[in-house]
Order: C-alpha cells, then structure tokens, then sequence
C-alpha cells in the first residue's frame, strides 16, 4: 500500500526549524507544490502560519518519508493533533488535492488551522495574500 505524501506550507518547510527537527533525514523526496480554496495567514504571536479554507492559494512541498509512520505520528504531534475531529486540535489534518508545478495532482495530507480556539487570531494575525510563508519569511 502506498503512503499519502504530506503538504507542507509553513515551518515544516525545507530550511525551517521544524523540517530540521522532524523532517530532515527522513525525506525521500520533495517537490514544488500548491493548494487551492485556501487563504494562508502568519501568526507573529506565534511564529507560524495557519492555514484556512478560503478563495486564494497557498505554495509549498510535497514530501515523502521512510520511516513513514513515526515520522507522521511526530508531526501530527507537533501540530497538536489530538484526534480525529477534536474540537480541541490546533490543526485538523485534512487530505488536500496538490497541484505540481507541471499541471499533475496528487491527494496528500496537510494541516488546517483550528482559529476557533485562538482568540487572539481575528486581532494578530496576517493575510499572506501571495500564499507563500517561505517567501513571506525571508523577505
């Protein structure tokens, strides 16, 4: 059975500080990637993106891993996961139809932000109109 690769559009990102921790060394490939109907925001307060369902794009990797599940079960941790529907999850891992930069699409995994137990988010956070946190954060 084939593993569903993972999007990633904030600090799991090749030359963040999470990839290095949770990623690196673990990833058999990456490749350049996007998703629709979503907007991405950064949140400062925090020191990392979300993303939300919305009319925009939001650019980043599509990765695959040995060591498949313990890498996944780490990352669903970090992204504080607690369960399938949890109301109390920082991010809901959701699967999301990727498009490459050549036109092909793939179903991966990514994680969309939970705001409804954020209440500083409607105030702090930011609209990264471009959908690009790598870009946004290196500018």
């Amino acid at each position: 059975m084939s593993q569903i690769k993972m999007f990633a559009y904030g600090s799991l990102r090749e030359g963040f500080f999470n990839y290095d921790k949770y990623l690196k060394g673990n990833v058999i490939s990456n490749r350049r990637a996007k998703i629709k109907d979503v907007v991405l925001y950064h949140m400062p307060y925090k020191g990392y993106p979300a993303v939300l369902s919305g009319l925009g794009e939001v650019v980043g990797e599509v990765m695959e891993f040995s060591n498949y599940d313990e890498v996944m079960e780490a990352v669903d941790k970090m992204e504080g996961v607690l369960g399938e529907g949890n109301p109390n999850n920082e991010y809901n891992k959701v699967l999301v139809e990727v498009e490459f930069e050549d036109g092909t699409k793939e179903k991966c995994y990514s994680y969309f932000y939970n705001k409804s137990i954020d209440t500083r988010f409607h105030d702090e956070a930011v609209l990264v109109e471009h959908g690009d946190w790598k870009k946004h954060m290196t500018k």
